[in-house]
């Protein structure tokens, strides 16, 4: 890949020192398993487990500058890894985990300014908390987006009314909401690590259809969202969708005046992938690069594994710069 393009990494992830060391403390979800020297578990749900490596690029953060240097990134959005505070079952406990990883990430971004932008994670025990830490993570802390799962705030679901406050903010303030896999309550994804492995890219895509399903983007159609892997499945399954849909619109579409598949055009997206034929079908398939960006979803995946995946794509020079820094830049507000 051609060193002279800039890249904006906007999927990689990071567990902070002081969230590490709280999770490290606890014997309920989300909690902390050594299973060696340098292997730790993160379980998020009893369905959830989640390896990391205590020297690479989730825990220490020289690993993670070198990975960036290494795959020529010149700005990451970094994001908590999952999974998140959310996942904890006490409501006053998961507002303050909030605040201790949001705090953590900060750190990072004020250490490296030239070189992160933070983005936040919130609790949902208390929607009042959860309001008030989001808007000091915008205007305090300068965030650029809100990460949120599909199974945010326990089995509520993100099409939950009660989110809708979080979402106008957002809109109002220009914010994107970024959609990640988080800790799943399907208890069939323990079998194999089933959700690691396939189940996560799942929960996306029916998270990004439960918004679109809800009304969201009638209601808010200025609200900026993000929905990771190339679109997740939905490039694969969005016919399907909208066949349905138009046939059947008294069960699936009461709350939308176009097809779901319209108001996914709307939708950003990164380009992790793992082989360019999938890759350039989700690109031809959702019109173009111009909602594409670039996301490596480190540490989970090695950072130059998906610049060497653009190289393979045969796009325009215009078109990789739109993938690798233009999009980017624009959506999150980052000068030069």
């Amino acid at each position: 890949m051609n060193k002279k393009f800039k890249i904006i990494d906007i999927q990689s992830h990071f567990l902070p020192e002081k969230w590490l060391y709280e999770v490290s403390k606890r014997k309920e979800y989300p909690m902390l398993e050594k299973i060696a020297e340098d292997m730790w578990l993160i379980h998020g749900s009893k369905y959830d487990k989640l390896p990391y490596h205590a020297k690479k690029s989730a825990i220490d953060i020289n690993s993670k500058l070198k990975e960036m240097d290494d795959a020529s990134i010149e700005t990451t959005i970094l994001t908590l890894s999952p999974p998140g505070p959310d996942s904890v079952s006490n409501g006053k406990e998961a507002d303050r985990l909030a605040k201790i990883s949001n705090d953590g990430i900060a750190e990072i971004v004020s250490s490296y300014p030239e070189r992160f932008r933070g983005v936040a994670n919130l609790g949902f025990g208390n929607m009042d908390e959860s309001i008030k830490e989001l808007n000091r993570c915008i205007d305090k802390l300068n965030f650029v987006g809100l990460q949120i799962y599909p199974y945010a705030g326990g089995d509520r679901g993100i099409d939950n009314p009660s989110f809708r406050p979080i979402f106008k903010i957002l809109e109002e303030k220009g914010i994107p909401l970024i959609l990640h896999p988080g800790s799943p309550i399907n208890k069939d994804y323990g079998s194999y690590n089933i959700g690691a492995l396939m189940g996560y890219w799942f929960d996306d895509a029916i998270a990004m259809v439960k918004l679109i399903l809800s009304g969201l983007f009638e209601e808010l159609p200025n609200l900026k969202v993000v929905c990771p892997h190339a679109w997740s499945l939905l490039p694969y399954l969005i016919d399907r969708v909208n066949t349905q849909a138009s046939r059947f619109p008294e069960f699936f579409a009461r709350n939308i005046r176009k097809t779901p598949g319209e108001y996914l055009k709307k939708v950003y997206t990164d380009c992790n992938n793992f082989s360019a034929d999938t890759l350039k079908f989700a690109i031809n398939k959702m019109g173009g690069v111009d909602k594409m960006m670039f996301g490596s979803d480190s540490p989970f995946v090695e950072a130059k594994f998906v610049t060497n995946l653009i190289s393979d794509l045969g796009l325009s020079r215009e078109e990789i710069e739109k993938i690798f820094y233009k999009n980017a830049k624009e959506l999150f507000k980052i000068t030069d």
